[in-house]
C-alpha cells in the first residue's frame, strides 16, 4: 500500500514537472530541487505581493504573472506586468503632457519601455495545484535599465544639441530650409526626453527631478516661430507699370524673399515662389526659385483681360514645395504661416488712342516717324523701349505741345511687333541716358519739333542705352493743313508764353540742332550719297556730293557715337571749291588713300554744308589728314557749338545742306532691316 502511494505522487510530482516545463527554455518551477517539488498549499511570498528574497525592490524592478494555461503564458504575464507597471510609474512622474505631444509622448514610452525589457528575466514559478493557476515572477536589474536609459539619452541630447546649432548656423547664412528641417527635426525628437527621463527617475528610485532638460521642445518651437515670422517677400522692380499693348509689360516683376534680422534684409536663396493673376488675366512664368540675391522674376508675355483696367498679380511662397522638405504630422501647426506669406504687383491697362482729334495724314505721319525708328532694331528681339519727352526747337525746351506729340509717338510704338513700350518720365535735369539705364530700356526716343511756314517738322533719333550710339533717326514733315486748330494754337503762340528749362547745353544737343539746320531759302540745290545703304565695319565706302551751283563745300560724317569727321576738305584736298553739275567723289582716285568702316555699329550720318561765299565755319587742323571733333571732350563741346553758331549765322540764301544715312553692321552680322511695322492706327 504504501509502495502504491509513493509511487502515484513521485507520478504526480513527475506529471507536474513536465507541465510546468517551458518549450524555450527551462522555468523556475523546472529548477526546484525535486526533494521541494511537493503540493504548496501555502503560497510564496512573491505571489502574494510581499516581495522576494532573493530580488530586493530597491534593486530590481519586479512583475508577477499568472496563468491558467501553462507556464509560459504566465512567464508572458509576468514581463507584461513589470511593463505596465514600469509605464504607470513613469507616466505619474510627467507633470504635463500637451495636448499635440500625447500620442507621441506614448509612443515613446511604449517604445523605450520595450527596449528596456530586452534585460528581463524569468527567475522564479509557482503553481497552485488546488485551482489550477500558474504564477511567475519577472526581474528586472535596475542598474541594467538605468545604463540602458542613460544611454538612451545622452545620444538623443546630442543629436538635439547638433540639431539646434546646425540650425542656428543654417539661420545665421540666411539657408531656411536647412534652419527649419534642423529645428523641425529637434522639435519632433525633444518630447522623447521626458518620458526617458521618467523612466530614469523610476528605475533609479530618485526622489527629485533628473538633471534639468537643457533643450525643450518649446526652444526648437521658438526658433522655427522665429524664422517663420522673420521670412518675408516683397517687391522690387516692375510694380505700377501703365501697358498700352496686349503684348505684356514692358519691365519683368521682380520681388525678392528675404529674412529680417532687426532692420537688416537677408536675402534668402533656393526659396521656391508662385505668381498668380488676382485680378486680369494674361500669360506669365507662375514656378521661380530665388537666387543667390533672394530675388526673383517672372514675365508677362501676353495680356488676355484688356477690357479690365487694373491688374493684380501676386507672388506667394510655394508652400507645398517648402512642406515636401519635412516629415512629421506636426510641421504643419508650426510652418503654415508661411502660405500667407504675399507680395503684390499692380498695373494698369490703357488702350492706345490719339492725345486729340487728328487726320488721316498726321496718323499717317506719325506711323512712319514710328516705322523709321524701328526699322534698324535687329529681328528676334523683344527690346524695351521708353520716349522721352520731344522739344520745341525754336525755344530749346518743352511745350505745351511737346506732351501730344510724346503721347502720340508712345501710342505708335506701342503697336509695333516684338517691342515694348515701358511709360517712364526723363528728368530734363539729367541726361536721358541715365534715365534710361536706371529704368533697365534697352533703346529710348529722343526728338525734337519745329513749326515751320510750310508745316511742322519732326525729328526723332532711336538710341542704344548700353552703348549710347544712334540706331536710326527719322524725320518727318506735316502740312500745316492737316494740324488741328488747337494743335495750331499751341504750335503759333509766342515764346513768352513758355516756359523752358534752361540750361547749358550739350555735346548732342549742339550736334543734333546742327544735323537739323537747313536753309529754307536756299540759292543751291545739293545732293550727298553713297553707293549703298548698308555697310559692314571694314567694308571700303566712297561718298559723293554734287550741287546745282558752284560754291564752298564742308562735308561731316557723324559716327554712331556722335564723333565728327570732316572728310572734305581735308589734307588731300585742302581747297573746298566745287563746280557746279560736278560730282565729286571722296576719296577721288588721286586720293592714293580708300575710306575703310570704322564703326561702331549703328547710324552714320553725312551732312554736307555748301556756301556761297568762302566762309570758314571750323578752323580745321588736317595734320593727320582729317579734322575730327570727339564727342566727350571739352574742345568737342566748343567745336559743335561754334559750328552750329557758324552755320545759322549765314544768310539763308547764301548756302544749302545735302543729308544721307548709311548703316553699319558688324563684320558678318547683317539684317534685313525694316523687318518691323507698326499698322496705321485709325
Amino acid at each position: 500500500m504504501r509502495s502504491r502511494t509513493y509511487f502515484f505522487l513521485f507520478t504526480t510530482l513527475l506529471f507536474i514537472f513536465f507541465v510546468s516545463g517551458c518549450k524555450t527554455g527551462p522555468t523556475p518551477l523546472q529548477e526546484i530541487e525535486r526533494s521541494e517539488l511537493k503540493v504548496l498549499v501555502k503560497p510564496p511570498d512573491w505571489v502574494l505581493g510581499k516581495g522576494h528574497p532573493s530580488f530586493s525592490q530597491d534593486r530590481y524592478l519586479v512583475g508577477v504573472g499568472f496563468s491558467d494555461m501553462n507556464s509560459v503564458s504566465a512567464n508572458e504575464s509576468a514581463r507584461s506586468n513589470l511593463a505596465k507597471n514600469l509605464k504607470v510609474k513613469v507616466r505619474s512622474t510627467m507633470l504635463d503632457i500637451s495636448t499635440t505631444q500625447e500620442t507621441h509622448v506614448e509612443s515613446v514610452i511604449q517604445t523605450e519601455v520595450d527596449t528596456v525589457l530586452e534585460g528581463v528575466e524569468i527567475k522564479d514559478g509557482w503553481l497552485d495545484q488546488n485551482k489550477g493557476i500558474y504564477y511567475s515572477l519577472a526581474i528586472l536589474e535596475r542598474s541594467l535599465a538605468s545604463s540602458i536609459i542613460q544611454d538612451r539619452i545622452s545620444k538623443i541630447e546630442s543629436v538635439l544639441q547638433r540639431n539646434l546649432n546646425e540650425g542656428m548656423e543654417a539661420e545665421k547664412r540666411a539657408d531656411v530650409i536647412a534652419a527649419l528641417s534642423n529645428y523641425l527635426s529637434g522639435y519632433q525628437k525633444a518630447p522623447s526626453l521626458s518620458p526617458l527621463k521618467s523612466a530614469l527617475q523610476v528605475i533609479t528610485l530618485s526622489g527629485g527631478n533628473s538633471e534639468p532638460q537643457n533643450i525643450s521642445a518649446s526652444d526648437f518651437e521658438s526658433r522655427i516661430k522665429g524664422v517663420v515670422r522673420s521670412l518675408n517677400l516683397s517687391t522690387v522692380s516692375g510694380d505700377r507699370q501703365i501697358v498700352k499693348t496686349q503684348k505684356g509689360l514692358a519691365e519683368p516683376l521682380i520681388a525678392k524673399v528675404y529674412l529680417l534680422n532687426q532692420d537688416n534684409e537677408i536675402p534668402v536663396q533656393n526659396i521656391p515662389v508662385v505668381f498668380n493673376y488676382e485680378k486680369g488675366q494674361g500669360e506669365l512664368e507662375k514656378e521661380k526659385t530665388s537666387g543667390p540675391s533672394g530675388t526673383f522674376q517672372t514675365t508677362i508675355h501676353k495680356i488676355s483681360s484688356y477690357e479690365e483696367t487694373n491688374h493684380v498679380i501676386t507672388v506667394k511662397l510655394n508652400y507645398s514645395r517648402i512642406r515636401s522638405n519635412f516629415n512629421g504630422n506636426l510641421v504643419d501647426k508650426l510652418i503654415s504661416p508661411l502660405k500667407y506669406k504675399t507680395a503684390k504687383f499692380n498695373y494698369s491697362v490703357k488702350t492706345p488712342k490719339w492725345t486729340s482729334s487728328k487726320s488721316q495724314a498726321w496718323h499717317e505721319s506719325i506711323t512712319n516717324l514710328g516705322n523709321q525708328l524701328i526699322k534698324n532694331i535687329p529681328p528676334g528681339e523683344n527690346p524695351v523701349i521708353g520716349v522721352a519727352s520731344f522739344k520745341d526747337l525754336r525755344y530749346d525746351g518743352n511745350t505745351r505741345f511737346s506732351r501730344i506729340i510724346t503721347e502720340d509717338v508712345k501710342t505708335i510704338l506701342a503697336l509695333a511687333e516684338d517691342l515694348k513700350l515701358k511709360e517712364i518720365q526723363f528728368n530734363e535735369e539729367e541726361k536721358p541716358e541715365k534715365t534710361a539705364k536706371a529704368n533697365r530700356l534697352d533703346y529710348y526716343v529722343n526728338g525734337s519739333y519745329r513749326m515751320e511756314n510750310t508745316g511742322l517738322e519732326v525729328r526723332a533719333r532711336l538710341i542704344d542705352t548700353k552703348t549710347k550710339n544712334i540706331q536710326s533717326s527719322a524725320n518727318i514733315l506735316i502740312e500745316r493743313k492737316e494740324l488741328n486748330h488747337q494743335d495750331l494754337v499751341l504750335l503759333d503762340s509766342k515764346a513768352s508764353e513758355f516756359k523752358a528749362v534752361k540750361k547749358k547745353k550739350s555735346y548732342q544737343e549742339h550736334l543734333e540742332k546742327l544735323v537739323a539746320a537747313k536753309s529754307y531759302n536756299p540759292s543751291i540745290n545739293a545732293k550727298v550719297w553713297t553707293d549703298k545703304k548698308e555697310y559692314e565695319i571694314k567694308e571700303k565706302i566712297v561718298f559723293y556730293i554734287k550741287a546745282d551751283k558752284k560754291g564752298y563745300l564742308t562735308m561731316l560724317d557723324i559716327s554712331p557715337s556722335g564723333d565728327i569727321t570732316v572728310i572734305f576738305p581735308n589734307k588731300f584736298h585742302r581747297d573746298n571749291f566745287i563746280h557746279a553739275g560736278v560730282t565729286y567723289q571722296i576719296p577721288a582716285p588721286n586720293y592714293e588713300f580708300e575710306f575703310n568702316v570704322q564703326g561702331p555699329p549703328g547710324l552714320e550720318r553725312i551732312k554736307a554744308i555748301v556756301t556761297s561765299n568762302n566762309i570758314s565755319l571750323l578752323k580745321l587742323d588736317l595734320g593727320k589728314g582729317f579734322h575730327s571733333i570727339k564727342k566727350e571732350t571739352t574742345r568737342g563741346t566748343r567745336a559743335i557749338q561754334i559750328l552750329s553758331k557758324q552755320v545759322e549765322s549765314v544768310d539763308s540764301s547764301e548756302w544749302a545742306e545735302a543729308y544721307s544715312e548709311i548703316f553699319i553692321f558688324e563684320a558678318g552680322e547683317t539684317f534685313t532691316r525694316g523687318s518691323r511695322q507698326i499698322p496705321v492706327l485709325e
